[in-house]
């Protein structure tokens, strides 16, 4: 390797770069060659796992665990949109916004009053 001069730099920052080039590593090909194929030999090695069995089956318990997830709320999910949730087979539709007859209601003049039992006053 050679010494390139700095001449980039500014006057006050040669000094420094002296000694850097002064205390560099130097590597002989030798060296550079089995660093080089030390390299090359971790690069391909096959990868193994630090954990083994444990991570598999940490992985698998996982899994189990996100589809029972899954089919319970996707279970719920289907019964309240099937209706099951409500009492007597009857929906929010027909049981609580349910029209009354009109009895009672002295504002209105309703068709059905004669099917009351109270006739409004």
């Amino acid at each position: 390797m050679t010494h390139k001069t700095p001449d980039h730099l500014p006057d006050d920052l040669h000094e420094v770069d002296a000694r850097l080039q002064a205390r560099k590593t130097q590597i002989s090909a030798l060296e550079m060659d089995e660093l080089k194929l030390q390299t090359a030999a971790r690069a391909f090695r096959p990868r193994t796992s630090r954990y083994g069995r444990q991570h598999l089956m940490r992985s698998k318990v996982v899994t189990l665990m996100l589809v029972a997830g899954l089919a319970v709320s996707a279970g719920t999910a289907g019964v309240i949109a099937g209706g099951g949730g409500g009492g007597k087979g009857k929906s929010a539709d027909t049981s609580q916004y349910k029209p009354g007859k009109g009895c009672g209601d002295k504002n209105h003049v309703h068709e059905r009053e004669n099917e009351c039992k109270k006739p409004p006053r």
